[in-house]
C-alpha cells in the first residue's frame, strides 16, 4: 500500500501543470493599448456620444426626422431669436438681419441669417460674413472671453483688430466632396478661422506650431483651447491635413451636450 501511494505521488509531480500554462495576462485586456482616435466630424462620419437612456438616436443625415430639411428644424423661436439678437447688441457686434437663405441643394439654408461686419467693437470680421445668430454669439463670446485676453497676456502682440476667416455659410458637403453628409457650414453653424490681425497691422496665421516653443504657439493654443467653451466642435492643425491651416468652429448639437475638441 505504501508503494502504491508513493507511485501515485510521483506520477502527480511529473504530470504537466496545465492549469498554470496559460498566462494570466492573456485573459485580461492590454492596459497599454492606445485609445482609438475619434473621426473628424467635418470630413468623416462623426462619432457621437452614446445616446442617453430613453433618447432617440441623433439623426445622421441632413434631413430632420419629419422629412423637412435640417436647416428648417434649426429655426429659432421668436423669443430665442430676439434673445440672441439682444446678446449680439450687448457684445457690440455690428450686424444686419437678412432674409432667409437657401442654396441649390435644398438641405442648405439659414432661417434667420445675420451678416456680421464687426464681431466686437473695433474687431472686424474679414470679410463680412453671413451665419446663424447663435454662431455669431458663440464667436463673439470666444473673441471677448478668450482671444482678446490671450493677446493682452502674451505682451508682444498688439490688440486684436480683425478675425480673418475662410468661410461661414457655404452650401456644400463635408470635406467639399460631391456627395455625402452636409457640412455644418451649410446651416450657418460654422466658421473657419484662418488667423488674426492686430492693430499694428501684423498678423498671425493658424498653422502647425506644435512644440515650436514660441509665444505665437502659446497664443494659438490658448485661443484654440478656449474655443471649446463656446463651440461644440473645434478642429485645427493636427486633426488632419484638411484643417492644417485653420480652426473649424461650429455649434452642432449632439446628444448629451457632447463636444469634439481636436
Amino acid at each position: 500500500m505504501t508503494r502504491l501511494v508513493h507511485a501515485v505521488c510521483l506520477a502527480m509531480l511529473a504530470a504537466p501543470a496545465f492549469a498554470q500554462e496559460t498566462p494570466i495576462a492573456e485573459a485580461a485586456p492590454a492596459a497599454s493599448a492606445a485609445p482609438e482616435a475619434r473621426p473628424d466630424p467635418e470630413d468623416r462620419a462623426p462619432e457621437v456620444a452614446p445616446d442617453a437612456p430613453g433618447e432617440a438616436p441623433e439623426p445622421e443625415t441632413a434631413e430632420a426626422q419629419d422629412g423637412a430639411p435640417h436647416w428648417q428644424s434649426l429655426r429659432e423661436t421668436p423669443d430665442a431669436y430676439s434673445t440672441c439678437l439682444a446678446a449680439l447688441r450687448d457684445y457690440g457686434t455690428v450686424f444686419e438681419e437678412r432674409e432667409p437663405m437657401t442654396g441649390q441643394n435644398p438641405d442648405c439654408g439659414i432661417a434667420n441669417p445675420v451678416e456680421v461686419t464687426e464681431i466686437l467693437p473695433g474687431v472686424a470680421l474679414r470679410p463680412e460674413a453671413v451665419m446663424r445668430c447663435e454662431t455669431a454669439r458663440a464667436l463673439a463670446s470666444w473673441v471677448e472671453g478668450t482671444v482678446v485676453p490671450a493677446a493682452e497676456r502674451v505682451g508682444i502682440l498688439s490688440p486684436i483688430a480683425a478675425i480673418n476667416h475662410g468661410s461661414t455659410y457655404v452650401c456644400r458637403n463635408r470635406g467639399g466632396v460631391a456627395s455625402g453628409k452636409v457640412s455644418e457650414h451649410a446651416y450657418g453653424n460654422a466658421v473657419d478661422v484662418m488667423g488674426f490681425r492686430f492693430e499694428d497691422d501684423s498678423s498671425l496665421a493658424i498653422e502647425p506650431r506644435a512644440d515650436a516653443g514660441t509665444i505665437e504657439e502659446a497664443f494659438q493654443r490658448a485661443s484654440r483651447g478656449g474655443a471649446c467653451l463656446d463651440f461644440t466642435t473645434v478642429l485645427g492643425p493636427g486633426t488632419n491635413a484638411a484643417h492644417a491651416n485653420h480652426l473649424h468652429l461650429d455649434i452642432k448639437q449632439r446628444n448629451g451636450g457632447y463636444r469634439i475638441c481636436q
